[in-house]
This record gives structure tokens, sequence and C-alpha cells, in this order.
């Protein structure tokens, strides 16, 4: 343990002492405490911002539940630090020319917890299952229409029409124990039961299953590793100074979501360590598309040029990311060839101008808990100012601003987001945010081009994977030109941890990083 972690315990430990005069029960708390955070030690707190609802993987599409669930659950494919889809518990697959099925061949040494062996019939139970109750991550069921089992190692997923994003979703359905979560059923099919407890196959069981989550290792893991901790304590701060500060005073040994300041404060702390991951994750302010001023695409292109990226991304995001070109993420393949977008003030105020637009008044919603948005949207109300438009600020909870998605007429006329891709897969990513038919849930604009869907349905139904990028390029020109969202930029997503850990790599499906990955020592 590092000298400055023993002395912040012992003042604040002092601090007690002098309060209540406690000063044996305080001794014993704080050796606990240094044997609980001192490099070596084999299980790690880690911090989360954002309230955990259920621990039911179908909630994978919420960013806490993910992260743990993570831990507790295998998926059938994955992705590699390249971005490449590779076999998990399904050792082969094979995508059917005309992107109607995926053929697959499990593992036969994967065990769930409960010793049980996983076989066909629990992949088929899973995506039956999270079809049937259609939430959060079934959203991307759409097209799965039935599991033909050929024997318990080999089985065939068919889809209603040509998919060729389905597979790449492969990688997010958490596989269930179908004895298990059936025999916990009730009468929600398992989301009462799954809210605290696991029917999974990972390398961690759930132990605890709330304040806080804690996931012990899994001895008999079919990639068992004696390195990895052997528990993770998952702990909800929803501020980021605070995070900062347990992570510096060793109660905490990793740090999620941190804001820049806090990130950049920990760079030279003591027993401490920052990477900054190149994931899959923007900043953006989506414009509704389909009513108000935003429908108009003038206005939209004249706020886009407004923006001042390169002030935004250094000044406040510290200039760790990529200003963005396009609709995609940065750290994805099948980027369209444009340059990186930039502010033009003369030619927004021009086009506003030419329009006959004059006395414009927008509102921006934001989240007030994020401190970089909240300097985001002052920035943008500034730059604003400049071309003659009035912005006001209103904050929004996350959670309201989904519910406003369900209808255009609902939605805001700007709201900044934060964004991370389901997975590396470009498909997936512009059918989830431009697909007319995803207005109503993930379309966060009412976005609708009838070019658009067409190159987006044509590339469903082409297995060739070259092919489908050159469609992909054609999409993201298109929606450049419409303007849709000010596409920012792609950050890097800081963690900081425990020196002595080890396996904090960048991570495509989990935001920012896969702890099933972190080695102790």
């Amino acid at each position: 343990m590092s000298t400055f972690r023993r002395r912040t315990r012992v003042l604040t430990c002092l601090a007690a002492v002098s309060a209540v005069g406690l000063l044996p029960a305080c001794a014993a708390s704080q050796d606990q405490a240094a044997a609980k955070g001192q490099a070596g030690s084999k299980e790690i707190d880690v911090a989360y911002s954002q309230p955990l609802n259920t621990l039911d993987p179908i909630r994978a599409d919420q960013n806490q539940t993910n992260t743990i669930d993570d831990t507790v659950y295998d998926t059938l494919l994955a992705y590699d630090t390249d971005s490449k889809l590779v076999p998990s518990v399904a050792k082969e697959f094979t995508l059917a020319k005309d992107a109607r099925s995926i053929t697959l061949t499990l593992r036969d040494d994967v065990k769930f917890h409960d010793g049980s062996t996983l076989t066909a019939d629990d992949v088929q139970y899973t995506l039956d299952r999270y079809k049937r109750v259609g939430q959060g991550i079934a959203s991307a069921l759409g097209v799965y229409k039935s599991t033909t089992i050929k024997d318990p190692t080999h089985l065939t997923i068919n889809l209603t029409e040509p998919n060729s994003r389905f597979v790449s979703w492969l990688s997010k359905f958490y596989l269930l124990d179908k004895k298990l979560l059936t025999s916990n059923a009730g009468n929600d099919d398992g989301q009462t039961w799954l809210h605290s407890h696991d029917a999974g196959s990972g390398p961690f069981a759930i132990d605890q299953g709330k304040d806080p989550v804690k996931v012990t290792r899994f001895d008999k893991y079919w990639q068992y590793d004696a390195s990895r901790p052997t528990a993770i304590v998952f702990k909800q701060i929803a501020e980021s100074p605070t995070k900062r500060d347990e992570l510096k005073a060793g109660n905490l040994d990793v740090a999620l979501t941190l804001q820049a300041p806090d990130a950049k404060a920990l760079e030279t702390a003591d027993g401490v360590k920052v990477d900054y991951l190149n994931v899959p994750n923007t900043a953006y302010m989506f414009m509704n598309a389909a009513q108000g001023p935003t429908a108009n695409p003038v206005v939209r292109k004249a706020l886009a040029l407004a923006y001042n990226y390169s002030a935004g991304l250094s000044e406040i995001r510290a200039g760790k990311g990529k200003i963005e070109n396009g609709p995609l993420p940065q750290t994805m393949s099948c980027l369209v060839d444009s340059p990186q977008f930039s502010q033009n003030l003369d030619q927004a105020k021009s086009l506003l101008q030419q329009a006959g637009i004059s006395n414009l008044k927008l509102v921006l919603r934001f989240q007030p808990s994020i401190t970089d948005m909240v300097r985001e949207s002052t920035l943008f109300q500034s730059d604003l100012r400049k071309i003659g438009v009035d912005l006001q600020l209103q904050p929004i909870a996350f959670p309201d601003y989904l519910s406003s998605l369900s209808s255009v007429k609902t939605i805001p006329e700007l709201t900044l987001v934060q964004d991370t891709a389901p997975s590396p897969d470009a498909g997936v990513y512009l059918a989830k945010s431009y697909d007319s038919q995803a207005i109503g849930t993930t379309n966060r604009a009412g976005y609708k081009n009838a070019k658009v869907d067409a190159l987006l349905t044509q590339a469903d139904a082409t297995s060739d994977e070259n092919a489908r990028c050159e469609l992909y390029k054609q999409i993201q020109t298109q929606i450049n030109t419409d303007v849709p969202a000010i596409d920012m930029y792609t950050l890097s997503a800081p963690v900081a941890y425990r020196s002595d850990l080890t396996g904090i790599v960048a991570s495509q499906t989990v935001y920012p990083v896969s702890l099933r990955g972190v080695r102790v020592g």
C-alpha cells in the first residue's frame, strides 16, 4: 500500500476517534481497510455511475447492468481487441449466404454456476425468453424466428428475413441456464428473481445481488484463470470527484466513467494509473428532424457549422478523442472518407439569412450531473449567440429523455447525448440510430430517409463484408447531407485503477472495459 493511502486512512480514523472516542474499533477498521486496498489484494472494488435497476441480462442495454453481467454471463461470440468477431461459447459459426440463418457449434465444456452443462437447449431458451419479455436487448431480436437444434452442441438460428447484422448481436445476448431460471420463473419469466440472482456460466457468480453487488470467482469456469480477482464488489458512486477521492484514498480499485478534470487529477496520484481507452463512444447533439424548427435541414446545417468542435475537445474533454467526420464512432471500420467537422460561423450565419430565418429560439436538453456536458452546453450557447440564435438550456434526466423518444412529438429540439455503440459493427449502429423503423425506440432524431432505409435493407441481405462496408459508406454520406445530429467527437474513455492491476483494455461491447479481463499482479 502506498504511504499516501495509509496516511489518508489514518487521518480519517483519528478524526473519528476525536469525535466519538472509539479507538479500538477504529484501529480494527483501519487494519481491515489497509488489508483490503493494498497492492496484491485479490478482491477489488469498482465504482460505476448510474443507478442499477436490475441484473436481468435483458437490460444489458443499460451500461451499469451490462458492466456487471459481463462478468457473470457468457455469450456465443465475442469481439477481440482488433474488433474482429471471434468464437466464444460457440467455437464455430457461419452466416448463411442469404443472411437468413446462422449455424453454430458449441463447446461441450461450459458449465453454469449450478454445475449443469450449457447446451443448445439453453441457447434456444435464452433467445425465446428475451423475445417473450420484449424489453431492453430484445429490441435486437426483431428478425429472430426460431432456433433449430440438431444435438446438444449443434444448432441453427433462423431469421424472418435477411439480416447480416444479427450475427454481431450474438456478442451481446447473455446465455441463461434454462433449468435454473425455469424453476425460478415465477409469473414474470424470472424477471423478479434475476433482479438480484444469476443464471450464468461466466467467470464470476453473483454472491450478493444489491447494495452493493458482489460477484465471486467461479472456479469451474471453462477459461479459469487464478490471477483473476477472487471477488469484485460493484458500488454506485454518481459523482466523479467522489470516485477520484475514493481511489486516491485506497477505498476503490477501479473508477469508471470519470469526468475529464478528475481523470487528469489522478494521473499523478500515488499508486494509481489512468488509461484512456479507445472505445466506440461519441458525443452528439441529436436534433428533432421530424417537427419544429430543427425539422428544417437548413437550420440543422447552420447549427452544425456553429459548434466549436476543436475547443470542445481540447478544453472540455482534455483532447482525449477525435473530432467526428460522420455519424459513426471513429473507432469503427467502414468510415466514410470525408474531412473532420469544423466551425464556420460565417457560413452558418449566411445559411440562416438566405433562408430568411431570424430570431430563432431553441432549447437544448442536457444531463446536469455530467460536468463535461454542462460545459459543452454553455459553449454551444455562446457559439449560437454569435450567429443570432438564442439557445435556452434545460436539464433532463436520462430516463426521461429515453421516454421522450417514444414519439416524434416529444423528441426534444436538441439533446446533448454521449452514446456508446452496442458493438463495433457499423450496420448495427447505423440501423439503431437512423433506420426509420427505429423511430419510437432508438432513433433519437425521428430521422427518416427512404434512401438510407433502402441501403440498410440491401446491406442486411449482403453476406459479403466488403460489399456491406461500401453500402455503409453510402449511408454515412447521405446522413452527413441531412444532418440529423451534430456529430461532435469520439471520446477516449478514462479508467483509473490500482496500479498493480492488469488487463484494463478497451472493450467493444462493454463500456469502457470488460472486467472479466482484469488480473491482479
